[in-house]
């Protein structure tokens, strides 16, 4: 029987970022142009394609090491933060989610699940490890990767010649190896002959639990290049190919649209459903707001991770009881006016916590009660861990979304807090976990917009 392998697009349809880029020292971040003509909104429905997130006891998101780069670049405080040194690098680290995938019929994985990089990859049995740093040979026991896939007990696996596999991450770490085709389960949805990467050559900061990765950023990023001489892999020699979630939705009959909703417990994750939303308690009232897709290159023009980045119409925070809040660009002396009016910001799981406009940070910490301080060993905004906090909301399409007083003081360790949102000194804005743990945030691919809706019967006005 013939079998009609999905085609890699090389060099010329590589795609070049929009016009205006912002830079911030080692990186630069423009918009990415559209992928494909915009279709309607998909109707919400809830789905069974629902797979549990699992969040990692260690490691830093991918995420969260290029936001913190760039506001490093733009810090305006003083700070004497060393990597690694402060007890509140564990929670700005950012936060890592695994789902299991089931590739080639039988062999069952946990994968890292990122909304800012493309492609689903695997690391191999026999792949040799290397440190970061001195790029030497380590045990593999060191790149500390769970399970790993064996392709010789697959009887799916198809390997594709005169390609390459070559991804380097923002920390250092790096991957290398081969493509092939192979067949995908995730959350019941079964994709025959889907493209990843067979990884090798690894250099990997692991959990000692995930295999692999399962990107769900835009085709764009995927990092398949043309022939098996790494030294030539370059943006023009890249090869496009479709991820998992394109090839459920194009093939599958899945909706373009995925959910997320993250868990307040911090030994659940939460649950990603694909093709819709999941089935738990949400307000009824939803908003949405027009994506802007961007993306984060290097200085050497290689675009390194994407960001879905969404207009903020402002930010309401009071330290009254039942403060009334005026979402409008009007003068209303009966309600208390939102600030900093159309801005914008990344949403991210992989991000910890919020990062607001330093005004706004600073205004809501002096409504703690007692006031936050601003710690420049932590290079961040502490908290009595007792202290009572103000009421806090992000304005999106006219409506406010509340975060939980529990979410906005973050135990960090024993009898030391953080205040859940800090300062982007100059960075991106970011709607990290402290506001993601209040809604269910789905992002519709084919309308290029995200909806949202509170949850767990969170006000919303």
């Amino acid at each position: 029987m013939l079998i009609v392998l999905p085609l890699l697009a090389c060099a010329a349809t590589a795609l070049r970022s929009a016009p205006f880029p912002q830079n911030y020292g080692d990186y630069t971040v423009s918009r990415i142009p559209r992928q494909r003509q915009k279709a309607q909104p998909s109707e919400l429905k809830i789905t069974e394609n629902v797979v549990e997130l699992t969040r990692a006891r260690s490691g830093r998101s991918l995420s969260s090491t290029i936001v913190h780069s760039m506001r490093q670049f733009g810090r305006s405080r003083v700070s004497r933060v060393a990597n690694g040194t402060t007890a509140i690098d564990a929670v700005a680290g950012g936060q890592v989610f695994s789902a299991s995938v089931v590739v080639g019929g039988g062999q069952e994985f946990s994968v890292v699940i990122d909304t800012g990089s493309s492609d689903p990859w695997l690391v191999t049995t026999d792949f040799i490890c290397r440190d970061v740093v001195g790029h030497t040979v380590q045990e593999q026991s060191y790149c500390g990767f769970g399970e790993m896939y064996d392709p010789s007990r697959s009887l799916t696996y198809q390997p594709i010649s005169d390609l390459n596999f070559n991804i380097t991450y923002a920390d250092g770490e790096y991957l290398t190896g081969d493509l092939a085709y192979e067949t995908f389960t995730m959350a019941g949805i079964e994709v025959q002959n889907q493209q990843f990467g067979v990884v090798d050559r690894a250099a990997w900061f692991g959990d000692h639990t995930t295999a692999g990765l399962v990107g769900f950023a835009y085709r764009s990023l995927v990092s398949a290049y043309a022939g098996t001489d790494l030294s030539t892999d370059s943006p023009s020699t890249r090869c496009l190919y479709n991820p998992l979630f394109v090839n459920m939705f194009e093939n599958e009959n899945i909706a373009p649209v995925f959910s997320m909703a993250i868990d307040r417990d911090l030994d659940k994750g939460g649950v990603m459903a694909l093709g819709g939303i999941p089935d738990i308690p949400h307000s009824p009232h939803w908003v949405s707001v027009e994506i802007e897709p961007v993306g984060v290159n290097q200085t050497n023009g290689q675009e390194v991770y994407e960001f879905y980045t969404i207009e903020v119409g402002g930010y309401a925070y009071s330290n009254v009881s039942g403060p009334q809040f005026n979402v409008y660009d009007n003068a209303n002396p009966t309600k208390i006016p939102v600030v900093q009016n159309s801005t914008r910001a990344i949403v991210d799981s992989g991000t910890s916590l919020c990062y607001v406009p330093d005004a706004v940070a600073d205004a809501l910490a002096m409504a703690f009660n007692p006031p936050a301080w601003w710690s420049s060993d932590n290079d961040a905004y502490m908290v009595d861990c007792e202290a009572t906090a103000p009421v806090f909301g992000v304005v999106i399409a006219d409506k406010i979304f509340y975060v939980n007083a529990l979410d906005l003081i973050v135990l960090v360790e024993e009898g030391q807090c953080a205040m859940g949102v800090q300062p982007a000194q100059g960075g991106l804005s970011i709607l990290g976990g402290t506001w993601m743990k209040n809604v269910i945030a789905v992002f519709d691919i084919g309308a290029e917009e995200m909806r949202f809706a509170a949850r767990e019967f969170y006000s919303i006005s």
